[in-house]
Parts: C-alpha cells; structure tokens; sequence
C-alpha cells in the first residue's frame, strides 16, 4: 500500500512526534511511505528516516502558516507521479479538496490538533484577521476528510462546537508520548524510590519558551516558596525556537523575571535540552509541571506519568482528563503563581504517591499509559481507524511495528 503523509513544518512538538510515529508505524508495516514536508528542524538532523521518501517543498512563509503550506504540499502531490491508497494530512485541510479532486477514490484520514478558527496566537492584527477568515471555509474544507481523528475529548468538544455538521466523522485518538523515548533509548523509568534523594525538592518544568504555556507563573511560585522559606528547586527545560521572535523574547522575560524576583538560585533555564537529557532530568525531579490553561491535550502530564512523576497541571483542556486528581498529579484551577506555589508545597509535604512509587500500583498506571497513551495504542487505533476506510488493509509484519 502506498500511503502519503502531508505534515508541514517537522519541529518537535507533538504532532510532529505523531508523525514520527506514523512514518515509523507505516514503514515496519510494510508500506511504501511518502512525506510532504516544508522544512526539517535542525532537532532531527540525526534521526534516521530510513525508508521513508521526503519530498521536501521549502517556502519561505511565516511559521505556522499552515494554510498556505498545505495547499503548496497538496499541488505537489497532485501534479507528481503517485497514486496513494491513503493519505494522511495534518494541521490543516486546505490541501484536502483539491486531492479529493485528483485521488477521487483515495481515503483521506486527518489528523486535527485543533481548529485553526480557534488557534489565536499572539502575533500581529493581520495574522488574526486570517485565522478568522479560515474559519469560514474550515467547514467545507473538512467536509471532503473520510475520518478526522482528535488528539483530546476537549478537541472534540471544541470541534464539534464549531463545526456540528462534523460530529460523525470524529474519533478521539490520544498521541504517542514514548516516541522520544523509544528513537533515543533510554533506560526503564526509574521510582523515585529507587534513587538518592534529593537534598531539596525538585520541580521540573518541559515545555517551549512561549508565552501561552504560561511559564511565568512557575517563576512566579518558586518567588512564594522562597519567601515563605520553603526549600526547593525549580527547573524549566524547553526549546527555544530560533525562527520565532516571540520564543526568545519569552525567553528572555523570564529570565529579567527571575532576576527580579530575585529567585536565581532557585530556577534555572535549561534550552533546548537533548531527549537524553530531558529524560535525566525526569529521573532527577520529584514532581513535573505543566502550567498551559485550555492545553489541546499535552504531552508533559503523558510523559510525567511514563517517568513515574507526579505532575501539577491546569484543571482545563486536555491534561483535565489525563490527570487523575491526587493519584498521578494536582489540578489547579486557574494559572495562577499563588494556586501553583500551594499545589507545590502539598507535593513537597506528600511523601508518597504509591500508583507512581510503587512498583505493584504503577502496574495498573502502567498498562493505562500503554493502551491510551504509547505509540503501540496510537497505532492500533490508527490501524483500525484504516480498517473500517479500506476494509482489505491488513498491515504487514503488525506485532513487529508495534513492538
């Protein structure tokens, strides 16, 4: 079978480790596997992408412009010499209409992250203005899709909320999060039981250098604790994106943050950590952070639980329903310094979480992470997703893709 993939702009947020694990996935099956892309982070210079044919369509547009680059990477399809079986799109469907056009008999499966009507980035009027007008088409656009799968009950929900004519088509499918681990190889997760303690208790923030993740509040907490002379560290360990000013910027705020605060010996900036590195750092904290409001869905509470961490998260979005309230984390209403800095201190005061700790308890943790949550999950669902479109497909070599 042939299958396309159309994913613009490979960073390395989760949906781009979707991808990863689709290319991977589609691969071991079998299947010859073509990917329309517009540029590959430097992030993955060293990844191999063995059997996968890149088809690489470089425009130089504003990052996130994902509109403009499908449609690109759809007319590269088009008026090139395949004819897939299936193709999966990613970020936007403005590719999709004029494929339905070309491939009239090929199924087309999206993968939705979120309704770009509803992304609202913190850019300039005009790039609102054109988020807005996608918002009128996005309808008829999605329309053409076989399946479109969601990576949260709150994307659906938001989904349908905007486009109800669409409800049939949704299937909820969580991401992957043991990509990184599997492509860098890192040893078991470890119990915090099962290492030196900590002199103090240490926190550990993973997430981009971007203002709606909210970051600032983590400073904001530690600035509390320290007042309060409550011993601890914080970490915040992200990637700073080089082709986006509001990163560095971002960045760079917090850094004036921490100094006037005056909690630099308290937090420390780690950019653009290796996978190696980030999961050191999970073996080396007590508890993970994740401070986003409204996240899609959010990879951090998924990987805080596959490192056997507890994890304070915004009682909103996704992580809302992946965090189970005093068993694999804290929610806290609102993202705020104060809420944070006490869901911190009951960390700090709560000496055990067994389903984490324990080795017999996280077994049942374990085996929800690996149905809901693992890239074996992940593609079973996509495999079935495929089954009920192309009712011949039958994946080569199954049990070994999905080992």
């Amino acid at each position: 079978m042939l299958v396309v993939i159309i994913h613009p702009e490979q960073w390395n947020g989760g949906s781009d480790r979707c991808t990863v694990a689709l290319l991977r996935h589609f691969v071991q099956a079998g299947h010859r596997v073509v990917w329309y892309t517009t540029m590959i982070d430097e992030y993955w210079k060293d990844h191999s992408f063995d059997g996968v044919e890149i088809r690489l369509v470089p425009l130089k547009l504003h990052p996130g412009d994902w509109f403009t680059q499908n449609v690109a990477l759809g007319w590269s399809l088009v008026t090139s010499d395949i004819n897939p079986d299936l193709i999966v799109v990613d970020h936007s469907a403005s590719c999709v209409p004029i494929i339905k056009w070309r491939f009239p008999s090929t199924k087309v499966l999206f993968y939705c992250h979120f309704p770009q009507q509803l992304v609202n980035p913190t850019r300039f009027f005009l790039y609102r203005w054109y988020s807005n007008m996608i918002g009128i088409v996005e309808d008829t656009l999605f329309d053409y899709t076989d399946v479109i799968m969601v990576n949260s009950k709150f994307t659906a929900s938001q989904f349908t909320r905007v486009m109800p004519t669409l409800a049939d088509k949704i299937r909820v499918v969580y991401p992957p999060c043991d990509v990184d681990a599997i492509t860098a190889g890192v040893m078991k997760p470890l119990s915090r039981k099962c290492r030196p303690a900590n002199p103090s208790y240490i926190f550990l923030s993973v997430n981009r250098f971007w203002p709606e993740k909210r970051l600032d509040i983590i400073v904001e907490a530690a600035a509390i604790l320290k007042r309060k002379g409550i011993a601890a560290k914080v970490k915040l360990a992200g990637s700073v994106m080089p082709h986006i000013p509001e990163s560095k910027i971002y960045y760079e705020l917090l850094e004036k943050m921490i100094e006037e605060l005056d909690v630099r010996d308290v937090v420390s900036l780690i950019p653009s950590p290796s996978e190696e590195k980030k999961f050191r750092l999970y073996q080396e904290c007590d508890s993970a952070l994740y401070t986003p409001p409204n996240e899609h869905f959010g990879i951090v509470p998924i990987e805080a639980l596959e490192q056997r961490r507890p994890v304070i998260v915004c009682d909103s979005g996704g992580p809302s329903e992946t965090v189970i309230e005093d068993i694999t984390g804290t929610k806290i209403a609102l993202p705020s310094g104060d809420l944070l800095a006490e869901a911190m201190v009951h960390h700090i005061q709560k000496r055990e979480w067994p389903d984490l700790d324990d080795d017999g308890p996280y077994e049942k943790q374990r085996a929800r992470f690996d149905e809901l949550y693992s890239t074996r999950g992940f593609c079973s669902q996509i495999d079935e997703a495929i089954h009920q479109l192309l009712p011949h497909y039958n994946p080569v070599n199954r049990v070994r893709s999905l080992a």
